[in-house]
């Protein structure tokens, strides 16, 4: 199976101010395998007071850091048995549902605690 990266973009490459010690970690990347794509990002532990990101003062290592994937499929029954497989000794986080973006949308957490989110996209 051919994988590629399609995009790659750190939290300093962006418009919005953030902390040096958050500008190399990655906003968002977009890679593709086979039929479908994955988004992945660096989900660093932050302490924001009042939602003011000009006022970050910890930046904080997590060791047991959060992992979140978001998973693009191009058909629904794909998409259910991919959610089927991940709940197995994992938790629903929101249930595989049509919502308006989308005829198959759900976020699960697998056994070993990675969260991820499946949309289907037509």
């Amino acid at each position: 199976m051919d994988a590629k990266i399609l995009n790659i973009q750190t939290y300093g490459e962006m418009s919005v101010p953030c902390p040096e010690a958050l500008k190399e970690r990655v906003a968002n990347a977009m890679l593709q395998i086979g039929e479908s794509k994955l988004m992945l990002f660096d989900a660093p532990n932050i302490s924001v007071p009042d939602g003011n990101t000009e006022q970050v003062h910890n930046i904080q290592h997590n060791k047991n850091a959060v992992v979140t994937i978001n998973i693009s499929i191009n058909d629904v029954r794909r998409t259910k048995k991919i959610f089927e497989i991940l709940q197995q000794e994992g938790k629903v986080i929101a249930p595989l549902e049509e919502v308006p973006f989308s005829p198959a949308f759900g976020t699960v957490m697998d056994k070993f605690g990675v969260t991820f989110i499946l949309v289907t996209q037509l």
